[in-house]
């Protein structure tokens, strides 16, 4: 009787399979094994075997956690953020939240080694068709670029373990954003609003918004030992931002977020009723929360950003306007700024936007004008 073939072995059922020890894995610990079954005879299994130990040598199977689930991978290196905090709170929060809403049911009990290209673009397809989220809709493009950030990280983290030998979302391209024009009012609009707001303690908010464009982490964070009435200058050293319903401090959106922004007359004069109002309240409350934040709820203390966005967008709907967030009053400020001839440079650096060229990209729909009026003046000057 010829010697079994070795790593070869029989099962219950008449078939044939084989294992192959590849020691313990580096990003686990485990000790593992590949088991390959449903070979009709010894020879086709042991043939099948030399030839998986042959795609090992060569480096075209990368020895690694076999039976590592993605949701297993994704827990290491979502955990091993948290642990190094290479990335901010609030984006290492916002991955946790894409990969349950998005990766972990369609794509968590699959193998990593499983894992290929066509399987993420078959992903990203019906999340574009059906969406991931409760309500079903179909994903933005955009969307879908953030629920990859998680996903592309953690095989990253796969790759450089050698638990795989490619990150199949480098073969995978992300679906091409939709150019859109930013959500914003226009001049008539955005007077209409201020002008039907006036008289409501919330005024101040919407005008400062509109006239400073500051982002919404960043108004509410704002303190008045960071504003200047005399000199119309306000400092933008603090951030906030948010981790589900949590309001935390943050370090700013990017490099150029720690600006000056000068502030008109008429701002600054609707900033000196705004600390007249916040006096005329702290008297008036039994118990007031003193932190000394510019733009405060009635009993002191400082606003949440969503519940801002979301009496904007209300207000606007109930006044007839287009519904807009507080981050559509930035884009106001930003369009308004173009428009009036103001130096996308500066209107870059007013916004603490770190790159003018995206920033104009952003807003190429107001440009068209100002060419217009560029060729106006260069005409005036040659041809009087």
């Amino acid at each position: 009787m010829p010697a079994r073939p070795e790593g070869v072995y029989a099962d219950s059922r008449g078939q044939w399979y084989f294992k192959v020890s590849l020691g313990k894995d580096g990003l686990t610990g485990r000790r593992e094994q590949i088991t390959r079954r449903g070979y009709a005879t010894a020879s086709e299994a042991a043939k099948a075997r030399r030839e998986l130990i042959g795609r090992l040598d060569a480096g075209l199977v990368k020895p690694g956690a076999v039976a590592l689930t993605v949701n297993e991978l994704l827990d290491l290196y979502l955990d091993g953020l948290d642990a190094d905090q290479r990335l901010s709170p609030k984006t290492r929060h916002d991955y946790r939240v894409y990969a349950q809403t998005y990766v972990r049911k369609p794509l968590g009990n699959r193998k990593v080694r499983d894992v290929t290209p066509e399987l993420i673009l078959t992903w990203q397809r019906r999340l574009l068709a059906e969406g991931g989220a409760k309500d079903g809709r179909p994903l933005a493009p955009n969307t879908i670029r953030l629920a990859r950030a998680p996903l592309a990280g953690a095989f990253r983290l796969a790759v450089s373990s050698g638990v795989v030998a490619v990150n199949p979302l480098m073969h995978a391209p992300r679906p091409k954003a939709r150019r859109s024009v930013p959500r914003h009012w226009s001049p008539e609009q955005a007077r209409e609003f201020l002008a039907l707001m006036e008289g409501d303690r919330t005024y101040p908010v919407w005008a400062f918004l509109m006239c400073a464009g500051l982002r919404i982490g960043e108004l509410v964070a704002l303190r008045w030992n960071n504003v200047d009435l005399t000199e119309g200058v306000v400092s933008v050293v603090e951030f906030s931002t948010y981790l589900g319903h949590d309001v935390v401090a943050s370090s700013g959106k990017s490099r150029d977020s720690i600006r000056r922004v000068d502030i008109d007359r008429a701002l600054v004069g609707v900033l000196r009723a705004q600390r007249a109002q916040q006096a005329k309240e702290r008297l008036a409350a039994d118990s007031y929360e003193e932190t000394g934040h510019v733009f405060t709820r009635p009993a002191g203390g400082p606003y949440h950003p969503q519940y801002l966005s979301r009496l904007l967008g209300r207000y606007s709907e109930e006044l007839g306007l287009p519904r807009l967030t507080a981050h559509g009053l930035r884009h106001t400020c930003a369009t308004l700024m173009l428009a009036n001839g103001v130096a996308p440079k500066v209107a870059a650096e007013r916004l603490g936007h770190s790159d003018p060229s995206l920033f104009m990209n952003l807003y190429s729909h107001v440009t068209p004008s100002m060419q217009r009026e560029a060729a106006d003046k260069i005409g005036a000057a040659l041809f009087g």
